[in-house]
C-alpha cells in the first residue's frame, strides 16, 4: 500500500498558505480546510463536520500550544488522503480552552487507519520539536516550511 507522504502532499496540491488573519476559530478552521475544498480534495460538508465535531466534542485536536489539527470522519466528505497547513498573525482561541492557537494543519484521511498510522505520526514527527513549531509559525515562504518538513526523519513514526 502507498503510504500518504505530508511533504508530498503538500507540494502537490499548495495548500500551504501563511500570515493570515482570522476574526475567531471558526474563521481559523474555515481557512485551514478552504484550501481543500477548493482544490476537490474534499466535500464542503467536511468543515461543517470539523466545526459541528468541535461544538460537540470541544477542540479535540488541540495538541499543543500553538498547534490545532482540525479533522473530522472519513465518510463527511473525504475525497482524497490530503493535508492543508495555515499558519495566523495573531492567535484565536477555542472556546472553554486557553491555549492559543497559531498553526492549523488540516488533516482529511480517507479512513481511520490512514488518520491513526500514517497522519498523525507525520504530524506528530513535524512538531515535537518546538524549534519546529517556532520556525512554521514565524516562516515568510512555503518553501520555508517545505525545507522544515523535508528535515524531518519520518521513519521512526511510521509502521
Amino acid at each position: 500500500m502507498q503510504k500518504i507522504n505530508l511533504l508530498e502532499i503538500l507540494k502537490k496540491h499548495n495548500t500551504i498558505n501563511l500570515n493570515l488573519n482570522a476574526k475567531d476559530w471558526k474563521e481559523a478552521v474555515y481557512l485551514s480546510i478552504k484550501p481543500l475544498i477548493d482544490k476537490k480534495l474534499v466535500e464542503e460538508k467536511y468543515f461543517h463536520a470539523v466545526i459541528e465535531s468541535t461544538q460537540k466534542h470541544g477542540p479535540y485536536y488541540i495538541i499543543a500550544d500553538n498547534l490545532a489539527m482540525p479533522h473530522a470522519q472519513s465518510d463527511a466528505g473525504v475525497n482524497e488522503n490530503c493535508f492543508s497547513l495555515i499558519t495566523l498573525n495573531e492567535p484565536v482561541y477555542f472556546d472553554s480552552d486557553e491555549r492559543p492557537v497559531r498553526i492549523l494543519i488540516a488533516l482529511a484521511a480517507t479512513s481511520a487507519e490512514v488518520h491513526t498510522s500514517e497522519a498523525l505520526p507525520q504530524i506528530v514527527a513535524v512538531f515535537e520539536e518546538e524549534s519546529n513549531l517556532n520556525a512554521i509559525m514565524n516562516a515568510k515562504t512555503n518553501q520555508e516550511v517545505f525545507d522544515i518538513i523535508s528535515k524531518i526523519d519520518f521513519q521512526k513514526y511510521l509502521i
